[in-house]
């Protein structure tokens, strides 16, 4: 049997998810926000400063997965979904809003920045992180641990799933491929509107147009048996993200971002065996916990910039302290806090796991990994 005929862990895809990661963190390192970059190395590179568009990428592969995984014929059993779903992401989201809540404590008080009460970090705001609607709005939301809006983005897809299934149809791949237009319409609409390209908007107006194509591209690549598609579809659809780069149009971006997963549900494609290599696997598997944790490696390089001058004046140097602290705290957070967490949380929730097929394990989904 053709191993494109039953896909089961795709494990292509989960490897992509540790470079759409990276690939947020490198917009917060070396794009010049108000104070400068965090990083600088004196020049700037196009690729890294669209990295914003990790997230959207998240997105997208969120809706392919979960569609693949829930959305196969057979009845969902919405109580253990959404249970497995808020059991998967709310212990790191959890874990890392308290980090995020003594760091601006101890700014406020022991560094006597003011910061409580400005800008997001507003006790509302808190609030709205803690039960994961900081972002239900077609605004762009942060506050506290700012990365954590896509989380709450995330959690409004997976309540609403089932609409999102049942918005996209199972058997016709034309009118399946037809719609794609519909999310493809409103986020160039968006980025029309936007000063900043898709970079500030955020909230509901990224997710669900791109959830919503993830899907779709589900059922388009269900439609037709998981067949293997052209070896360099991968190859291409990396072309057309750099043209969206080197155009600046985020929406060619984010259809090159879209057509790479669609590639790299095929086994076959000539990208899959270097996204598979085990190291990398295992990248993608924690990088939920890189993408939530980035902020505090970040706030120790600020502390070991004040007690090293020649540490910050070597931006090598900063890079390589930084990333290694990023995967350690990375590793030993999704050892010590997802991986029990999640375990736990099941165990709590009383919600038995839907395991859509009995003998593979699910495959990733998006920022979370069942």
């Amino acid at each position: 049997m053709n191993r494109d005929s039953n896909v089961g862990q795709i494990d292509q895809l989960t490897g992509l998810r540790a470079f759409l990661a990276l690939w947020v963190v490198t917009r917060h390192l070396f794009f010049p926000f108000e104070n400068g970059a965090f990083i600088d190395f004196g020049t700037r590179f196009a690729v890294f400063d669209h990295g914003y568009l990790g997230v959207d990428g998240f997105f997208i592969l969120s809706g392919f997965i979960l569609a693949y995984n829930y959305a196969n014929g057979r009845p969902l059993d919405y109580r253990a979904f959404i249970g497995a779903r808020f059991a998967r992401i709310y212990p790191v989201h959890f874990v890392t809003l308290l980090g995020a809540i003594g760091l601006v404590f101890i700014r406020q008080f022991v560094f006597h920045k003011h910061l409580i009460g400005t800008a997001q970090n507003t006790y509302p705001a808190l609030a709205a992180n803690v039960v994961l609607l900081n972002a239900w709005s077609f605004k762009f939301v942060t506050g506290w641990n700012d990365v954590a809006w896509s989380v709450s983005a995330e959690w409004f897809a997976y309540v609403f799933f089932p609409l999102f299934v049942a918005l996209a149809p199972a058997r016709n791949r034309l009118v399946a491929g037809a719609l794609l237009l519909v999310p493809a319409g409103a986020l160039a609409l968006l980025e029309w509107r936007s000063d900043t390209a898709l970079s500030l908007p955020g909230g509901l107006a990224r997710l669900i147009p791109e959830f919503y194509a993830g899907v779709l591209l589900c059922r388009l690549r269900r439609g037709s048996g998981f067949a293997p598609l052209p070896r360099v579809l991968g190859l291409a659809a990396i072309g057309v993200i750099a043209l969206g780069v080197f155009l600046e149009r985020d929406t060619v971006t984010v259809a090159g971002l879209a057509l790479l997963i669609f590639a790299l549900s095929s086994h076959a494609d000539f990208l899959a065996p270097i996204l598979a290599l085990r190291p990398i696997v295992y990248l993608g598997e924690i990088s939920y916990c890189l993408y939530m944790v980035q902020r505090f490696p970040m706030e120790g390089l600020s502390l070991a910039r004040k007690a090293s001058g020649a540490l910050a004046g070597s931006p090598l140097m900063q890079l390589i302290v930084l990333l290694a602290m990023l995967l350690v705290v990375s590793h030993w957070t999704h050892r010590l806090i997802e991986l029990p967490g999640r375990k736990w949380l099941r165990r709590a929730l009383s919600a038995q796991h839907v395991q859509p097929q009995a003998s593979r394990p699910p495959a990733t989904a998006g920022l979370v990994r069942e």
